[in-house]
């Protein structure tokens, strides 16, 4: 603070007005919850509405969530959005779960897999002249309608960074209530050593207002993001 010229003292003084106090703490508060704050506890009504609420939030930020009730129906819905975009190159995680699911290969576009049998340069050369980039979601979050998607070796961020179109696919049971469900899978994954790259939080498609408060869509990421889930049950 000093360097910028504001006196140290006097910005804690506005901080505790502005926390309704009339002077600074003398020592630490005292905090007897530990974890996430009470409205962020998973109650059993939240758990129970998770894909419908993850459906309406992620929608509300202008994303699309189509759910499927087979294979066939997911492989057939990725088909009819990229004939809607007049997709032609698509780059695809390769990854077991999602090839489950979807058959890359009979799209009919041209389809680069994220492997190992190419270089990190050559892919996100790939990735960036793609139209469309279509990975697994490790997890959909129902409180916010975000996508936790976790990136290695064979599942490369770039694919879900730097294509105009993100097509994210999972089934039904990754649909968690909150980000605490997310964190607690990350810390079990922490103590087994399988920590992954990195974990990217997506929440509907890439928008920023830092010029002049204008919102602009898709600058620092895909403009459409894009869901398929799986309901298996």
């Amino acid at each position: 603070m000093e360097q910028l010229g504001i006196p140290e003292q006097d910005f804690i003084n506005t901080v505790a007005r502005a926390l309704g106090r009339s002077e600074p703490l003398k020592h630490a508060p005292q905090r007897d919850i530990v974890g996430p704050p009470d409205f962020w506890q998973e109650d059993e009504e939240i758990r129970k509405h998770s894909l419908e609420l993850f459906k309406k939030n992620l929608e509300g930020l202008s994303g699309r969530v189509v759910i499927a009730q087979s294979a066939a129906e997911v492989q057939q819905q990725v088909k009819t959005w990229l004939t809607e975009l007049e997709a032609k190159n698509v780059i695809c995680w390769d990854h077991g779960d999602l090839k489950e699911l979807l058959q890359p290969e009979t799209l009919g576009v041209n389809v680069q897999l994220w492997n190992d049998g190419h270089s990190s340069k050559e892919l996100i050369d790939v990735a960036a002249r793609a139209d469309v980039g279509i990975t697994w979601i490790n997890f959909g979050i129902a409180y916010t309608g975000s996508m936790a998607v976790l990136s290695g070796a064979r599942t490369g961020r770039s694919v879900s960074l730097l294509p105009p179109t993100h097509i994210g696919i999972c089934k039904r049971s990754q649909i968690v209530p909150t980000m605490t469900s997310v964190i607690k899978h990350l810390v079990d994954l922490r103590g087994q050593g399988h920590l992954p790259a990195t974990i990217n939080f997506i929440t509907g498609p890439s928008r920023t207002s830092d010029i002049e408060m204008d919102l602009s869509i898709g600058v620092h990421g895909p403009y459409r993001t894009w869901v398929i889930v799986l309901d298996e049950q």
